[in-house]
């Protein structure tokens, strides 16, 4: 079967749960399943949760399913779908634990592709601040790492509060340019992977 045939029959079985056959929805079921299984599971590292949130996709697809009609990859769809909850639930454990921290959570919006580019990226992020002079240094690592506000940063290095916004303005153009000299990586580059240490 070629991929013409592929798409065909999968745009019609698309259109036939947009339109409520139970049926169609099951075999996209049976078909899909698997794969948001072990997608959830490769970030949440719990068996029970991650079959939790797989339900939780498909209840989302069959409830949103007039959408499918419009769909042009629903492998695609899928993917945002089941990345969007996975993102959701991640979130509500970050505010009840505080257990992952900024950059691991920026990860879940890139696609599997993306990934490895992202890490390398963050290498050499934490490569060029190893560079910056102290209190710079744990002013970058503190307010785009960790996620604190200027004010935690001010108690925890007992500097005063514009001080901190001030270094982290010139820590930010140091990796900046840092970043442009030595792996001629550009401010566009980083914000198409999604890196918010520069935002």
């Amino acid at each position: 079967m070629n991929s013409n045939s592929i798409s065909l029959n999968e745009s019609a079985l698309l259109l036939s749960i947009s339109a409520g056959d139970e049926s169609s929805y099951t075999l996209l079921v049976e078909k899909y399943w698997q794969k948001v299984l072990q997608h959830a599971l490769s970030f949440v590292k719990s068996y029970p949760v991650a079959e939790e949130l797989t339900q939780d996709v498909f209840i989302q697809i069959w409830e949103k399913r007039k959408k499918l009609s419009e769909v042009n990859s629903f492998e695609n769809y899928l993917f945002i779908a089941s990345r969007n909850l996975i993102i959701s639930h991640i979130r509500k454990k970050l505010i009840e634990t505080d257990s992952l921290k900024g950059e691991k959570l920026q990860e879940l919006f890139l696609k599997p592709d993306e990934q490895y580019e992202f890490q390398e990226l963050v290498k050499i992020i934490n490569e060029g601040a190893a560079l910056l002079q102290e209190p710079r240094r744990s002013v970058f690592l503190l307010s785009r790492m960790e996620g604190r506000d200027a004010d935690y940063i001010s108690k925890e290095l007992g500097i005063a509060t514009r001080t901190v916004r001030w270094h982290l303005v010139q820590a930010l153009n140091f990796l900046r340019n840092y970043l442009h000299k030595h792996y001629n990586i550009n401010l566009l580059t980083l914000i198409s992977l999604g890196l918010k240490f520069f935002s």
